[in-house]
C-alpha cells in the first residue's frame, strides 16, 4: 500500500480504535510485497484479536498525557500490528522484537513511522533511555518466556516517565475453561503436537511456558515496584471473531472456529457477574512519580 510520506502513518478516519481500522493495517501489511504469498493468510488471522488489541489502544487515548502525543513503546511487537495502528492514531510509536519479526515486519513498520528495534529482553537491555515512554504495552507475551519475566519489567519500569503505564494482558492461567479441561483429564498446555513435533529441531520453544493466574500477575507487578492500577479478568472479545468470521470464504473455515465462538459467548455471562472465569488477564501498573 504505498503512501506519499513514509515518515508518517498512514492517514485514518477518526481518532478512535475500531475494528475496520485494525483490518486496513492488517491488510497493508499482508499485502506489503516484501511478505511472502504464504504468509498473508497468517497475518489476516490477526483481525480475531482486533477487540484486544482496540482495547489496549482505547486506553492509551484516553489517558493521553497534558505534554501532547502519547508515547508508546510495544514490547514484543511481533508484525507490528498494534504498532503500526497506534501510529495511524497519532501516537509515537516504538516497538521491539527479535529475528524474523524485526527483520521482515520491522522493516514495514518504519515506513509507518513505528522506530522498530530489534532487542531479545531476555539477554538484552531495552535499547532506550530512562524517562522515554508514557505507556508501554506488553501484550500476549510473558506467557512466552522461558525465564522470569522479572528483568523485563525492570527494563520497562526504567523506560517509563514517572506517572507512565504498563497494560499487560495474557492468559488466566485459572479460567473455568482450564478447570474443566482438568477435571476431564485432559491438558491445559499448548498442544502436544506443537510442543513435541513442531519444535522437535529447535533450541527454544516458542509456545506458552508458563501461564499466570490474577494474583500472581499482580504480585509480579508489585515486586517490579509498579502501583497496581488494575488487574482483573476480562473474556476474548466476540465482535472482532465475528467480524472475522464475515470474511471466511467458505463454511468449513466458519465451522473451525465454532468452539471459539462458544468460548466468547459463554464470556457474556462471566463479565456482567465479574466472576473470574474468563480467558483473559488484563493488568495496568504504574511507575510512580516519587520513584525513580
Amino acid at each position: 500500500m504505498p503512501i506519499e510520506d513514509k515518515s508518517k502513518p498512514p492517514a485514518m478516519d477518526g481518532t478512535v480504535p475500531s475494528l475496520e481500522g485494525f483490518e486496513r493495517v492488517i491488510e497493508l501489511l499482508a499485502c506489503d510485497p516484501r511478505i511472502a504469498p504464504y504468509s498473508a493468510d497468517w497475518i489476516r488471522q490477526n483481525v480475531a484479536i482486533a477487540g484486544e488489541k482496540n482495547r489496549v489502544l482505547q486506553y492509551v487515548l484516553q489517558h493521553i498525557p497534558s505534554s501532547g502525543a502519547p508515547r508508546l513503546l510495544d514490547v514484543g511487537a511481533q508484525i507490528g500490528s498494534l504498532a503500526i495502528y497506534a501510529a495511524t492514531l497519532r501516537c509515537q510509536v516504538a516497538a521491539v522484537d527479535y529475528g524474523f519479526f524485526t527483520t521482515v515486519f520491522g522493516r514495514i513498520a518504519a515506513d509507518y513511522g513505528v522506530d522498530y528495534r530489534e532487542c531479545d529482553v531476555g539477554s538484552q537491555p531495552l535499547p532506550f533511555a530512562d524517562n522515554s515512554f508514557d505507556f508501554v504495552t506488553y501484550t500476549d507475551v510473558i506467557e512466552h518466556h522461558a525465564f522470569s519475566p522479572k528483568r523485563v519489567l525492570k527494563e520497562i519500569h526504567r523506560v517509563l516517565v514517572p506517572g507512565g503505564c504498563l497494560i499487560i494482558t495474557t492468559p488466566n492461567h485459572a479460567s473455568i475453561y482450564n478447570r474443566l479441561l482438568l477435571l476431564f483429564g485432559q491438558s491445559v498446555n499448548d498442544p502436544f503436537d506443537n510442543f513435541f513435533e513442531g519444535s522437535a529441531d529447535a533450541n527454544t520453544y516458542h509456545g506458552h511456558h508458563r501461564e499466570y493466574t490474577r494474583a500472581e500477575l499482580k504480585s509480579t507487578l508489585e515486586r517490579t515496584d509498579f502501583d497496581v492500577l488494575e488487574c482483573r479478568i476480562i473474556e476474548e472479545d466476540l465482535k472482532s471473531l465475528f467480524y472475522s468470521l464475515q470474511r471466511k470464504r467458505s463454511r468449513r473455515e466458519i465451522l473451525q472456529h465454532r468452539r471459539d465462538l462458544l468460548v466468547r459467548a459463554l464470556g457474556c455471562i462471566w463479565s456482567p457477574l465479574h466472576l473470574p472465569f474468563a480467558r483473559i488477564i488484563w493488568a495496568v501498573g504504574q511507575k510512580t512519580a516519587d520513584r525513580p
